[in-house]
């Protein structure tokens, strides 16, 4: 499946690209415009105070604690208020603090301080401002932990060891009473007990904690700064070269979301799974697709994908037609431009190549284009000569010879204003069976069905091919074309599928590169040693048949 959409999605590959290079070149003119932010930095040392030290791992845990603690007390309005004083900063602490970045670095007593700002001398200058601030600051509530602080502590295990000798003398007065042994006075005593074990560990814990507050007012962390901030060179951002990747980047999926949903909008038939899906058979042949016009590719370029898929072309439908007598096909078309005459002559060369007499006709009256495809041949009589002259026309002398043996051309001649009522005559019918007994086949160029010409000639030959451009012919147009066909009688030999993508008709690259690849110096067919550097110097160019002399309808242009 996803290969499938890959293979359809192809040709859209520029719409990726300029989604790329767009994306890209945005975000560097943004990143161009934008105000470059510079980013100072520095680390502050937590440290343990004199006379303790990580001894063991809770004490190490306690430490990174700590750490974090004071990273989160360094960017506090106190401090923040302070910086702006010093510096004369003409900002809120609010603001302040959106440039701030402080960070703990991890398993470790370090703390990083990283300050934001358009000026690098400021970033700077805030940075170290801001460390000296705090530092002056913690330093200061230290001094003032041992008062209060203490005295607070004190009080506390005044209290609870009150509580404690309470508790202790009721015990003993319980346990001197006379009925110490009833079940209520035990149960009370047991209570009290319990009570005691509480006041007990809280008159411990408090101990323990004015211990701490006396130790960390005599020697507390210290935070000193392990190098002053400089002003840094180079800004933080805009990160152009980054930004202008990453545009690129999204661009480009952006780009490929656009082809996705152009892959699944597309109704057009784009592969044979399509042709198969749409006509209820495979797809007669694979056409690969091509810049430029091809001309007669067998002799242009006999050695192209091109050329090959005309090949396979001929051969499936010789297997289409086997047992069959078909001596005459219609070539046509969902719409105009689909390659129904470069089909009609490349096929008639093939199959001239083979060794079979072949005559093209050029049936579309409208927009003729097989003298041209032909290569300019002179298209002063043809068709319409036969059919509207009264007199008797030579039709060998109609005929135009090709360079290529066994293929003859018949062209439109001049233009009649009514082509629908010239070609649904009695004598355009006789004229093809005329035609069949002259040559092996018989390929009629006919307009797309949608104009009436096709139906009115597909009711006069054997079979009917139809060409479908890939990606450009739609669904509903190759379907609606097969059902006016079907309804006018003539059996569809099958679906040529024109200018498809590699593996479109079930083909593999490999093929298209083999075909194409220079020949062997022992290849012997026919463009090897001995034989003419090219196959067109061996058939030559396409030269005008034989001219003559027929009286013109008055009615013609």
């Amino acid at each position: 499946m996803t290969s499938t959409i890959l293979a359809r999605g192809r040709r859209w590959w520029w719409i990726v690209l300029v989604g790329a290079l767009a994306a890209a070149a945005l975000a560097y003119l943004v990143s161009a415009a934008m105000t470059p932010i510079y980013q100072a930095h520095l680390t502050l040392l937590i440290e343990e105070g004199q006379g303790t030290g990580a001894s063991d791992y809770n004490d190490i845990l306690a430490a990174e604690r700590r750490t974090r603690t004071f990273s989160r007390l360094v960017a506090q309005r106190p401090v923040l208020e302070e910086t702006i004083r010093r510096l004369s900063l003409r900002v809120t602490p609010e603001e302040l603090a959106t440039a701030i970045d402080v960070t703990p670095i991890r398993d470790t007593q370090l703390v990083t301080l990283a300050v934001s700002d358009p000026s690098p001398a400021r970033a700077a200058a805030i940075a170290n401002t801001v460390a000296q601030v705090f530092i002056e600051q913690t330093q200061q509530r230290q001094a003032e932990i041992a008062g209060p602080g203490a005295d607070q502590v004190q009080q506390n295990i005044d209290a609870i060891q009150k509580q404690i000798d309470e508790a202790n003398a009721r015990i003993a007065e319980l346990q001197a009473q006379p009925n110490a042994g009833d079940p209520a006075v035990q149960q009370e005593i047991r209570n009290l007990q319990t009570q005691l074990a509480q006041f007990t560990e809280t008159h411990s814990a408090l101990i323990e904690a004015q211990q701490r507050i006396l130790a960390s007012a005599a020697s507390g962390p210290r935070i000193r700064v392990t190098a002053d901030a400089v002003p840094p060179e180079s800004p933080v951002r805009p990160r152009t070269t980054l930004n202008t990747a990453l545009g690129g980047v999204l661009g480009a999926l952006l780009g490929l979301g656009v082809v996705l949903v152009l892959v699944y909008l597309d109704d057009t038939v784009k592969d044979a799974e399509d042709v198969r899906r749409l006509t209820g058979r495979p797809a007669l042949g694979w056409i690969p697709r091509f810049r430029g016009p091809v001309g007669i590719a067998l002799v242009t370029a006999p050695r192209s994908p091109v050329s090959e898929g005309y090949r396979s072309l001929r051969t499936n439908l010789q297997f289409a037609t086997l047992g069959q007598e078909v001596r005459s096909i219609l070539v046509t078309s969902a719409r105009p431009g689909d390659g129904k005459t470069t089909t009609v002559v490349n096929l008639g060369a093939v199959l001239a190549q083979g060794g079979q007499q072949v005559i093209v006709v050029d049936g579309d009256l409208r927009r003729p284009q097989l003298h041209a495809t032909l290569g300019s041949i002179p298209n002063r009589v043809g068709l319409t000569n036969l059919l509207l002259t009264e007199d008797a026309v030579d039709l060998s002398a109609v005929l135009q010879e090709t360079d290529v043996p066994g293929l003859r051309v018949l062209t439109t001649g001049p233009l009649p204003p009514n082509p629908t009522d010239v070609l649904d005559s009695p004598r355009m019918h006789d004229l093809i069976a005329v035609l069949e007994g002259m040559a092996d086949i018989v390929l009629i160029d006919a307009p797309p069905v949608p104009v009436s010409d096709a139906l009115v000639l597909a009711g006069m030959v054997d079979r009917v091919l139809l060409v479908a451009y890939s990606g450009r012919t739609r669904s509903a147009e190759l379907a609606r074309a097969v059902e006016e066909l079907t309804r006018a009688g003539t059996p569809l030999l099958g679906v040529l599928l024109n200018r498809a993508e590699a593996g479109a008709g079930g083909y593999d690259l490999y093929y298209a590169e083999y075909y194409s690849a220079e020949p062997d110096p022992g290849d012997h067919d026919g463009s090897g040693p001995g034989a003419p550097t090219r196959l067109s110097q061996r058939l030559g160019a396409l030269v005008p048949g034989r001219a003559v002399d027929l009286p013109q309808r008055g009615n013609q242009g």
